[in-house]
């Protein structure tokens, strides 16, 4: 039997979307195995996120630490290596603050974690309607299979079979497509071995790729998360501006065979953590 990990780190990413991470924390707050930290990867959110997380850390049965820097745009990457470097924990699971998970999705990424491997997981993407119900607190999260039928019949979802399944993993491959940033954990001492996230990697788009591509350099293998997607909760999407210069960067990566990032962790704890 494999060992499982301790402990766990949740890092979310969040950037001024308040109402989104109020229903991502309490969704957190009610897992069922408590054994993990939050770390709250703030992009430069506003005053109105800090009010919230402070509301959160005094009502959590577990702990959360609000990890900020400056807001000088898109910078993912870089407040990831920041969360990165304040974590202790052996294994990270990597989400987004638009994403509601299932009440045992600790449990679950912690009984499946494979030495070696990485897991992806998948989401669901809820309709601007639900979404909107909500925040409003005029509607709640299924927690049976007929609900969610119900809410597929409604349009309120875009797939159910995901939600149907029982929770599984796949044989390990190493291929990059369908990579999900919002739904992805991995060992620390792989992320440490590759050096973290690239922080080259500025706007929209393609450091979560980069940072798989490079796990499968250093010999790490991908596993599928099946039947414990999480919510993704819809609105509207980011600029793309950045996004061609992004592509090009991660073909670069693909083509040396890149192992770790050109900028990274080693980078930022000689700038210290916060720079």
């Amino acid at each position: 039997m494999m060992p499982e990990p301790p402990s766990i780190a949740v890092i979310i990413s969040a950037y001024n979307a308040p109402d989104f991470l109020r229903l991502a924390l309490e969704a957190w707050m009610r897992q069922t195995d408590k054994r993990f930290r939050v770390y709250v990867a703030d992009d430069g959110s506003d005053d109105a996120t800090k009010a919230l997380i402070q509301r959160a850390q005094d009502a959590s049965p577990i702990p959360i630490e609000h990890v900020w820097h400056e807001d000088k745009g898109f910078r993912k990457a870089r407040i990831h290596n920041i969360a990165l470097s304040r974590a202790r924990e052996p294994y990270v699971l990597l989400t987004d603050g638009d994403c509601l998970p299932p009440p045992d999705l600790v449990a679950i990424h912690r009984r499946l974690a494979t030495p070696g491997c990485f897991m992806s997981g998948s989401r669901i993407l809820l309709s601007r309607a639900f979404t909107e119900r909500l925040i409003a607190g005029r509607s709640t999260v299924p927690v049976s299979r007929p609900g969610w039928i119900a809410r597929r019949l409604r349009g309120d979802i875009n797939r159910i079979m995901p939600l149907l399944l029982p929770p599984f993993s796949t044989s390990p491959h190493q291929r990059l497509e369908g990579i999900r940033g919002c739904h992805l954990a991995c060992w620390r001492e792989d992320l440490e071995t590759i050096n973290g996230f690239d922080e080259s990697y500025e706007g929209w788009g393609r450091e979560d790729s980069d940072l798989a591509a490079r796990l499968f350099h250093a010999g790490v293998k991908r596993r599928d998360l099946r039947g414990a997607p999480v919510l993704h909760l819809w609105h509207r999407e980011a600029s793309r501006e950045r996004l061609d210069d992004n592509d090009a960067m991660l073909r670069q990566c693909l083509a040396e065979k890149r192992v770790r990032a050109r900028q990274g962790l080693q980078e930022l704890q000689g700038q210290g953590a916060n720079a």
